[in-house]
């Protein structure tokens, strides 16, 4: 019996121990995860120029309608679309036989008017001769008061007579120079130096006051007018320089200055349009181009800027984000408090100091105490 439960025992401990050595074999031997690749760069203080983004269109401080004076058929209208003018210029001419004719009348009449007022002159004049020397003989018994009263009559009446001759010759005079304007004003002149723009009309075309023909841009004038949200409206005053581009000249930028900012945000969109005087001394640039460029709102100085894609945020809007940087080979996330925007760039107030690696771009496999192995 004793035997018996001796074998029993010495098989038990044989299962046991077989199975438990299977078991050692089968389990795989654990390994670390592999350190996640990442490539870092140094923070280093920039030089940085506050700036403000501003988009907006490119719009002409003198776009005029030229519209007609007169009432006519077109005779002459060369000019084309882009074509210069000067101030000034004659641009249209429209048929001015009637304005001609009227004119000729109009100086006929004011010559008639000027020997009848000339004729009314020698008659007063002579009628003021008598009525003295009809005073004078009275005195001395010559003639009777009522030869007198007669004088004076007379003396009064070319007078009269006088004062008519010079309204009526007024009146020639006045109908004359209308008659003139409505001559000149068959010449459709430019009223101000600039480009054609459009062309409203064409020769033989018949025109009438009011009737618009065509009208003018002045490229030399040029302003960007641009939207800027209210909240960042505390930095922009009129002085400061902007920098911009437009895409007919890829590459190229171009300046202006502010030269005001609205006094009222509007209540819909929240913003204030701001005006910036645009140099074009070459007459590049054109009225109702596209530009993008930036005001700088302030005095150049040192500043920490990191790429966007460093950075991680649900929002552009949120100031308050965090970032990644590498410390004794593992990934810390460091939370970073962020200032401006500029060119893909962040600048980054708080948070970051340089020296400090910073992993640039966002990766799903980095997380706090990372193991991280650069490239």
């Amino acid at each position: 019996m004793n035997r018996f439960l001796s074998i029993s025992f010495l098989v038990i401990i044989h299962i046991v121990f077989t199975g438990c050595k299977k078991h050692d074999s089968a389990a795989p031997a654990s390994t670390a995860p592999a350190p996640a690749r990442v490539r870092a760069v140094r923070v280093e203080a920039q030089p940085f120029t506050p700036a403000l983004a501003i988009t907006g269109s490119l719009v002409s401080r003198s776009v005029v309608e030229v519209k007609a004076e007169t009432t006519g058929r077109v005779l002459r209208f060369e000019k084309e679309i882009g074509d210069p003018v000067r101030a000034g210029e004659v641009v249209i001419w429209v048929d001015d036989e009637k304005m001609r004719l009227a004119v000729r009348e109009a100086e006929s009449t004011v010559a008639v008017a000027e020997a009848g007022c000339a004729r009314a002159r020698i008659a007063d004049a002579h009628n003021k001769s008598e009525l003295e020397r009809a005073q004078h003989l009275v005195a001395s018994g010559g003639i009777t008061d009522k030869d007198l009263q007669a004088a004076r009559l007379s003396a009064q009446d070319s007078a009269a007579h006088v004062a008519l001759s010079e309204a009526l010759l007024a009146q020639a005079q006045a109908t004359l120079a209308t008659a003139r304007k409505h001559l000149a004003d068959c010449q459709v002149k430019a009223p101000v130096a600039g480009e054609i723009y459009r062309k409203l009309s064409n020769t033989g075309a018949y025109v009438e006051p009011t009737t618009p023909v065509f009208s003018l841009v002045d490229n030399q004038r040029l302003e960007l007018e641009s939207p800027v949200p209210a909240s960042d409206l505390g930095g922009v005053r009129a002085g400061q320089a902007v920098r911009f581009n437009v895409n007919s000249y890829s590459g190229e930028q171009f300046a202006g200055r502010v030269v005001e900012v609205s006094p009222a945000v509007d209540e819909d969109s929240r913003t204030a349009k701001v005006r910036v005087q645009v140099a074009n001394p070459g007459g590049r640039l054109k009225a109702g181009m596209f530009a993008q460029g930036e005001i700088q709102t302030g005095a150049a100085s040192q500043a920490i800027l990191i790429p966007v894609a460093a950075v991680y945020r649900d929002d552009s809007s949120v100031r308050v984000s965090y970032v990644y940087v590498i410390d004794g080979g593992k990934a810390r996330r460091r939370q970073v408090r962020i200032g401006r925007e500029v060119a893909q760039k962040l600048e980054i107030v708080d948070g970051l100091k340089p020296g400090d690696m910073l992993v640039p771009e966002r990766s799903i496999e980095l997380a706090d105490g990372v193991e991280v192995k650069l490239n």
